[in-house]
């Protein structure tokens, strides 16, 4: 998962039956993937910021 591969592709490669049990077994979210997707968000809500600010500007 950190290294951003797709939870259906190594459903496939393991021969895992369904995409639950892949999910199951390998989503736990490590401190590396919180961090990463801490940063994501904190720059989409600059960009959020950013444009509500543009937009309503007087």
């Amino acid at each position: 998962m950190e290294a951003d591969t797709d939870m259906k592709y190594i459903q496939k490669q393991l021969g895992h039956g369904s995409y639950q049990i892949t999910a199951d077994v390998y989503a736990h979210v490590s401190s590396k993937i919180k961090k990463k997707n801490t940063e994501r968000v904190n720059s989409r809500m600059d960009d959020v910021s950013t444009n509500i600010f543009t937009l309503f500007r007087v």
